[in-house]
């Protein structure tokens, strides 16, 4: 039998100005079914720490709002009333001036509130519904807003396309002046379980870049890669993603991890604030 669950997404935004946030966990009530929950990223979470440059205050900070959605919890479970329970829900998901924001309350239904709970996690908080190029699109945005936040770099980086006689494709980070491209960066997410999936689509782009280059449509030590790889690779995957890297070394195609946007930053920097 299904039952009406409220969730709110749960934000951390610790720049106002900017209005910026990345969705670190999920917060949910079942009222007829006295239930209140959470679930929270990590302290450690590699993807909001790089998103917002932020090495020392999200872990503070991450610890400050789970203290404080378990003390809710335990207020929740205290209330009786399906009624007074959503009331107590709305009121604490309301909006207030923090750094950590909750979404508008959002209704479903469902026959398990916790295992609801635990799928609308990952699908907001581990993005659990992105495809593979679904994936890299986000990193493209994340690692979009790093780089516009430098200055001399904003709004440097725009996605185009690769239109030669052989390659044609599209980047989603180029950099170009009048029409030369001077930089260009490209997120690969390993989200394939297959070894030799990972090989294939690794080289899709290592040809894509290298034809480019011979045509003089860009330089090839202006191309940068950046790779996101399996939390828990297997023996298999971590053997083929090191063939990758060897691949790339030997094209001189520059590789880094997706999660070091710091070194990300310093190579467009190097190329494009001495042109």
């Amino acid at each position: 039998m299904t039952t009406p669950c409220l969730y709110s997404i749960v934000r951390y935004a610790p720049y106002a100005e900017t209005e910026e946030f990345a969705n670190i966990g999920v917060v949910m009530c079942a009222p007829k079914e006295n239930f209140f929950d959470f679930q929270i990223t990590k302290r450690n979470d590699s993807r909001v720490r790089n998103f917002f440059h932020d090495d020392c205050i999200f872990p503070l900070a991450k610890d400050s709002i789970q203290r404080e959605l378990q003390f809710a919890k335990a207020q929740a479970s205290q209330i009786v009333g399906h009624q007074q329970l959503a009331q107590f829900f709305r009121y604490f998901t309301a909006k207030k001036e923090s750094i950590f924001q909750f979404s508008t309350v959002r209704v479903i239904l469902s026959t398990d509130p916790k295992e609801e709970l635990a799928r609308i996690y990952h699908k907001y908080v581990n993005h659990s519904d992105y495809t593979k190029e679904r994936r890299e699109d986000v990193l493209a945005r994340e690692l979009k807003r790093s780089i516009d936040r430098i200055d001399g770099l904003k709004n440097a980086f725009k996605q185009d396309s690769i239109d030669g006689y052989y390659a044609k494709f599209s980047m989603p980070l180029v950099a170009k002046k009048q029409d030369e491209i001077l930089c260009a960066i490209k997120p690969l997410a390993f989200t394939q379980t297959e070894p030799g999936k990972m090989m294939e689509h690794s080289d899709t782009w290592v040809m894509r870049v290298t034809r480019a280059s011979e045509e003089n449509l860009m330089n090839i030590e202006d191309v940068l890669f950046t790779i996101e790889i399996p939390e828990s690779p297997t023996s298999a995957q971590s053997k083929v993603l090191d063939n990758i890297r060897k691949t790339m070394d030997a094209k001189k195609i520059n590789h880094i991890p997706a999660s070091n946007h710091k070194d990300t930053i310093d190579f467009a920097k190097k190329i494009l604030l001495q042109t």
